[in-house]
């Protein structure tokens, strides 16, 4: 089917070029007449020549016949920003908001033609380029479906950002950022030079970041990013050297429950610091580092052939650190069994609030009381507490090569071909241990295993290993992942009319290679596993009417075939080779019907949209009180059905005021019930199967109604201010599949209970005023007429200085009697209080 498909659509493409070709074909010197005045032209013409003087002779043959012929309509511009996504892409980010109801896999990020999307989870490594705001903003956007001259595209939206020092506006600058988000000071220098007469260009931008504190009291950031372009043209060729990469260090924090809110009396408490020698110590950090080097070359084949090759190799580690610990009590402050709500008995429960109430140090990290059991642990010290990296170490090569070929303003053909070699490997590091002498390489889930002196290690070839700083443990294993992609895309232009079609094929390997063997799965865990190799498709196509120069109505429709996400594979990579048992690719389709106004005081967009998603796979792993273990639990057939529409306007008013307004409204639902399969840790059979009641419930994360507004005003260019609002209607929480399952309803449960127990979680409806203040000026201006200016930006978030939760989810523990809520209630993350950030740029 497959090939079937290729092979028909590459016979369709060749056909019509070649028929194409026999048309137009011209020989070199022509003698004809040309018009209505019979004048005689002999010339030698090029295939654009040509093409003007025939279109000009059929248009005058017309006329003398009193035929009127369609006037040609110009197509949409590519490169033109889409409307709803440039009014509420930052305002409704406070709730995470994700367009159209598309999961991430749906979103694509270009660097120079290659797509940045990890084939692990589909991530954009957003961080790697963060900071360089001077020198990233030379992007295109292409919103949905639409064609766009790069790649085939998402059904999101997909970002093509240029770094080519040529393509980046000449300027010095200087930049002084300063915020009370999550860091207070960015101070920046970017110099782009002009193109010499040598054919040289030369680009670089250094930015520092730093913050203390700020909303939250124990959070740190710095970061430094740098860029280097570097562009040199050799006659019809132009290659491209590009460095970037963003070195950053900071604390994460946590979601946490309306109960300890409550008794801090802090919507901004974080439980991941506390006090150690008079300073405040943090748990909770992040680092990455994962600098990027591309060349590329764009080579103007002929005429009308142009080739673009670009090579990326990229190599750098992440890693989030934290706290762990081995036989010793849970040293985090908001464990469930520490809180009032633990108790059944309301006397304890009082106690127990009045006593963190009014020692509300316990509700922090205590490390001098974790110091203190690492040096009385045993005689020789060895680690009860200790802080370790969860790392991410990434190497990745990709090499991309695109033919933008035009046959005429009427044809356009786009072949690309991109390979992507990635390979990850990840490990756990001693970092700290606390004062303690030595840790050990041992499993604590694995002691009551009846092979426990096999099972409790975590290293076979390395049993009983005694650990210092810097040394792995836990797991260690690479993850091997390939893919290779090829497209095709035809345009065809018509005076009333923009035709398009794309296929995409692809090819993807994965394969898991174990540096331990684990002493739960000594023959599953060690050496390379099978590969698993997926062969996938896309197709879309779509069609414009070009009513006239401004307003526009399209169709565009899509099928698609996606291999699954290797995290969605493994069940368990920390440990074993074990795989998911039901792998399948995920099927997606999408059809958007949309209209477009563009006119110089009015602009509108309209766009309605149906998307169906199934076989769709996903692995969670958590802690199963049940079980008293790390356990897997693999999700498989999940079905998605979405449909909405979203309605954005710009008009211009009097006096240099303009409104604008967008509106999403959508119904997002599971459509089926997904297969799910539980595998602990330490077993290498299922303990559980069975069926998740999802069927008709709503997908988290999107809001089904979410409005936009706002009135600017500009002042000669000089002055900017915009006021705008944005109202988020409910929106659902990421649900915990075992409150929806057979096994998890009581049989001594009423109607009202289990409808209690399965109900989905949801946030209330949030309106939030934002206020945005842009003004430039001269500073200085000198004999040769150079000019120095200052441009200053305020943007306030939150101007009312709401309280209100961005975001939360449901605890995948739960209480195993299935009566009680509150005892592994929701987490959420709060934000308080109006954000802002001011930025002064010196343009010199």
């Amino acid at each position: 089917m497959r090939k079937s498909l290729f092979y028909s659509y590459a016979f369709s493409v060749s056909l019509y070029i070649f028929v194409n070709n026999e048309i137009n074909a011209q020989p070199a010197s022509v003698v004809k007449p040309l018009g209505k005045k019979n004048q005689w032209v002999d010339s030698t013409l090029d295939k654009e020549g040509w093409k003007y003087f025939k279109d000009q002779y059929v248009q005058d043959i017309a006329e003398e016949e009193g035929e009127s012929l369609p006037a040609s309509v110009p197509s949409m511009l590519q490169s033109g920003k889409d409307l709803f996504n440039a009014l509420t892409g930052f305002s409704f980010s406070v709730r995470r908001f994700r367009p159209r109801g598309l999961s991430n896999r749906h979103f694509l990020q270009f660097v120079q033609d290659i797509n940045m999307s990890q084939l692990s989870d589909g991530s954009i490594p957003w961080a790697n380029w963060g900071g360089l705001n001077e020198v990233t903003a030379n992007q295109q956007l292409a919103a949905g479906l639409r064609n766009n001259e790069y790649h085939f595209g998402a059904a999101g939206s997909a970002v093509f950002m240029q770094l080519n020092a040529n393509k980046l506006f000449p300027q010095t600058t200087i930049t002084h950022n300063i915020s009370n988000r999550n860091y207070h000071h960015r101070f920046a220098f970017t110099k782009v030079w002009n193109t010499s007469k040598t054919g040289w260009t030369i680009a670089h931008s250094i930015a520092f970041k730093k913050g203390n504190g700020g909303q939250f009291p124990a959070n740190v950031f710095d970061g430094v990013s740098y860029f280097l372009s570097v562009d040199k043209y050799f006659n019809n060729q132009l290659w491209s050297l590009v460095l970037i990469g963003n070195r950053q260090m900071n604390t994460r924090t946590a979601a946490v429950t309306e109960e300890l809110i409550h008794l801090t009396n802090n919507e901004l408490y974080q439980p991941g610091w506390g006090w150690y020698q008079g300073k405040i110590k943090q748990a909770n950090w992040q680092f990455q580092h994962q600098p990027i080097a591309l060349l590329s070359q764009s080579y103007q084949v002929n005429s009308i052939i142009k080739r673009v090759s670009t090579l990326l190799v990229s190599s750098g580690e992440k890693f989030n650190r934290g706290l762990d610990w081995y036989n010793a009590p849970d040293p985090r402050p908001d464990y469930y069994r520490y809180l009032p709500s633990f108790y059944t008995d309301s006397l304890l429960q009082n106690q127990v609030f009045d006593f963190l109430q009014h020692n509300p140090s316990q509700l922090q990290l205590n490390w001098e009381k974790m110091y203190q059991a690492n040096q009385q642990s045993t005689a020789d010290k060895r680690a009860r507490y200790f802080i370790d990296d969860k790392v991410e170490r990434a190497t990745r090569l990709a090499f991309n090569i695109r033919y933008q070929i035009e046959y005429s303003s009427s044809l356009k053909l786009l072949l690309q071909y991109q390979y992507k070699w990635e390979r990850y490997h990840y490990f756990k590091r001693i970092h700290d241990l606390m004062g303690a002498a030595y840790s050990v390489n041992w499993n604590q889930f694995a002691e009551d295993d009846p092979n426990a002196g096999v099972a409790i290690q975590n290293d076979l070839h390395h049993p009983d290993q005694l650990l210092q700083v810097g040394d792995s443990w836990g797991y260690n294993y690479k993850m091997h992942l390939q893919q290779w992609v090829g497209l095709a895309q035809l345009v065809y232009v018509l005076p009333k009319w923009d035709i398009f079609s794309a296929l995409e094929l692809s090819s993807t390997k994965y394969r898991r290679e174990g540096l331990y063997r684990n002493g739960l799965f000594p023959m599953r865990s060690f050496g390379p596993s099978e590969k698993d190799r997926f062969e996938n498709w896309q197709f879309k196509w779509g069609i414009t009417y070009k009513i006239n120069g401004r307003n526009y109505a399209y169709l565009h429709a899509m099928a698609a075939s996606k291999a699954p996400l290797v995290n969605d594979i493994y069940l368990s990579p920390r440990v074993s080779a074990i795989k998911h048992p039901a792998i399948e690719s995920e099927s997606f389709s999408k059809i958007e019907l949309g209209y477009m106004l563009n006119a110089p005081s009015l602009k509108v967009q309209f766009n309605g949209y149906y998307h169906q998603t199934s076989n769709a796979m996903d692995v969670m792993s958590f802690y199963h009180d049940g079980y008293r273990n790390l356990v897997n639990y693999a999700l498989s057939n999940i079905g998605i059905n979405a449909f909405g529409l979203e309605l954005s306007a710009s008009l211009e008013l009097r006096g240099g005021f303009s409104f604008n307004a967008a509106i999403s409204l959508g119904n997002y639902s599971y459509s089926n019930r997904p297969t799910y399969r539980i595998m602990p840790d330490n077993a290498v059979f299922e303990t559980e199967k069975g069926m998740i009641f999802f069927k008709g419930y709503p997908v988290a994360g999107m809001p089904s109604m979410a409005f936009y507004h706002g009135l600017s005003y500009r002042l000669n260019g000089n002055l900017f201010i915009n006021l705008s609002a944005s109202f988020m209607g409910p929106q659902y929480l990421a649900m915990n599949p075992l409150r929806r399952t057979a096994n998890s309803i009581n049989r001594n449960m009423n109607q009202s209970a289990i409808e209690n127990w399965t109900r989905p979680s949801s946030l209330s409806s949030l309106y939030v005023t934002d206020l945005a203040v842009g003004y430039s000026f001269r500073l200085y201006k000198n004999s040769k007429g150079k000019s120095y200016a200052l441009q200053c930006f305020l943007g306030v978030n939150n101007c009312f200085n709401q309280s209100f939760i961005t975001g939360g989810f449901e605890q995948l523990r739960m209480d195993q009697s299935r009566t009680d809520l509150s005892r592994f209630p929701n987490k959420y993350y709060y934000r308080q209080g109006p954000l802002y950030s001011l930025s002064l740029k010196w343009k010199l």
